[in-house]
């Protein structure tokens, strides 16, 4: 597992050069739907929660890290998403759980050997795409567990790089799910809520300068009832392009056969958008605790926080979904 004398994961460009992470510049804006600007919402907030209006589309720019569990998963999943955002001037960075060692039919090959084809081939989708680092974790393809070391890692990245933006697998959804996908996904959901925000997990980020931070927006790929979709059509091509960049994955099959079936779909459904769907987490911190926490004068003319040990809790996120959430992970703790 590469980490630098801090124990941090080492993080790469896309030409695999070793580069410093730093904050991007520019915040999360509110937009009007339909002005092709920014991402497409549908659907409401979940009842109960502390916003009942489904939140604003996500704009930026901004920063974004995508933390997949293999090389290829972010391509398939949200590189329209991707190729859109970094063209709109988003800082995006991957970060890879595994190298892919096990993915393959071909007797021939060795693990050592498809992980070193796998990252190369990531690398070359990373600068299609126009993602500014790759970040391998190093953990072995299959056995990847939701263990304090892994969330540690997340948490710790998410510090450092301070997205505004996460995306990563639905871990919670119901239906088939690999074991890796399911973890990464897990473990990432864990370290945004509420991990990374509070500074007394992991504490050695803070000695190490590393302030706590909050992640205000999640999109869960290859969720089963996703609520949010972002029209790629534009950036179509460019997907294509970057799955094609996976010559060990995408079983011999070129540009052309992507193009007869788009003009097939076209066919049947003429002007449908293509979009890549995700479940959305928006979490906010609600105006009510928000006024709570503002500093409030004492009696001795000083300052007291009457929101002290009061959460960021959520906003488009239901605070029952959280708590069902964490029941299906003790669920599988246990």
């Amino acid at each position: 597992m590469s980490k630098d004398k801090k124990g941090k994961a080492k993080g790469e460009g896309a030409d695999g050069k070793s580069k410093k992470g730093k904050k991007a510049k520019g915040s999360l804006v509110v937009g009007a739907e339909g002005s092709g600007q920014g991402a497409k919402v549908s659907g409401v907030a979940p009842v109960g929660s502390a916003q009942q209006e489904a939140p604003p589309p996500i704009e930026g720019p901004g920063s974004a890290l995508v933390i997949m569990a293999h090389p290829d998963d972010a391509e398939f999943l949200c590189a329209g998403t991707v190729a859109k955002w970094c063209a709109e001037g988003w800082d995006v960075r991957y970060v890879l759980v595994t190298g892919g060692d096990k993915g393959t039919h071909d007797e021939s090959m060795t693990p050592e050997k498809l992980a070193a084809i796998r990252e190369e081939e990531q690398r070359a989708a990373c600068r299609l795409l126009g993602v500014k680092e790759l970040i391998l974790l190093g953990y072995p393809d299959g056995f990847t567990s939701e263990s304090s070391e892994l969330r540690g890692q997340i948490v710790r990245l998410l510090r450092i790089h301070k997205p505004d933006v996460v995306i990563t697998w639905d871990g919670f959804r119901g239906s088939f799910n690999h074991r890796d996908h399911r973890n990464v996904g897990i473990a990432t959901m864990d370290a945004v809520y509420p991990i990374v925000r509070d500074r007394l997990f992991y504490q050695r980020d803070e000695e190490d300068g590393l302030p706590s931070h909050q992640v205000n927006e999640v999109l869960l790929a290859g969720a089963a009832e996703p609520d949010y979709t972002v029209d790629v059509t534009a950036h179509w091509e460019t997907k294509v392009d970057a799955i094609l960049c996976h010559v060990s994955q995408v079983g011999g099959r070129t540009k052309a056969d992507f193009v007869k079936e788009r003009a097939e779909r076209e066919e049947k459904e003429p002007g449908r958008p293509i979009e890549e769907r995700f479940r959305r987490w928006s979490i906010r911190r609600p105006a009510r605790q928000a006024a709570a926490a503002e500093p409030a004068p004492d009696a001795g003319g000083g300052t007291t926080s009457a929101g002290a040990g009061a959460g960021a809790e959520v906003g488009a996120v239901s605070e029952k979904e959280l708590v069902e959430a964490g029941k299906l992970k003790g669920q599988r703790e246990g």
